[in-house]
């Protein structure tokens, strides 16, 4: 599974150079852009020098660790989307914010799994900016309309009592 466009560019931020390796050539092989990091301070640095549309990150790093290097994430614009590769616990990344990490990758991990979410999310990613770029610039600011479809509403009578106006209600909406 590759990409069939241009190439997305995507960082790898892993101290463990050969899980850094494996995953750089994993994504290369998928059509990526690739750059590889060895900890939390190098990836801010090419975060600073190119834009990414995602950012594979190990949380357990020296240095800048992977939470902060999220945190930093964050505050970028365009933000590029985030996964993350760790070997630790649903608890411990359940810690990070929703809204920042896209997808989790548990170490140790199926090569051909990676390939496909990683392809998988970089379709995502650009179907997303696509409806963006053809969204009216103020869309964000408009309010969603529902289509209901009308029902004729009857007019309680006044010659009648409420509970025969019930009835009746009951009587047509079974129909």
């Amino acid at each position: 599974m590759t990409i069939e466009r241009g190439k997305t560019p995507l960082l790898v931020v892993d101290d463990d150079r050969a899980i850094r390796k494996l995953i750089e050539r994993i994504a290369t092989r998928a059509g990526f852009d690739v750059d590889g990091a060895r900890d939390g301070e190098e990836a801010i640095q090419l975060l600073g020098k190119k834009e990414y549309e995602l950012v594979i990150v190990d949380l357990m790093m020296p240095r800048v660790s992977g939470y902060e290097l999220v945190q930093h994430i964050a505050l970028l614009d365009p933000r590029p989307a985030v996964i993350v590769a760790t070997a630790m616990m649903n608890g411990d990344v359940a810690t990070l914010d929703d809204s920042l990490v896209r997808r989790v990758i548990r170490k140790p991990f199926d090569i051909d799994a990676v390939a496909t979410l990683l392809v998988d999310t970089a379709r995502q990613i650009a179907e997303q900016r696509a409806l963006l770029k053809t969204a009216p610039p103020d869309a964000a600011a408009l309010p969603v309309i529902v289509d209901v479809p009308k029902k004729p509403v009857k007019e309680p009578r006044a010659d009648r009592p409420p509970e025969e106006e019930k009835d009746e209600k009951e009587a047509t909406d079974g129909q």
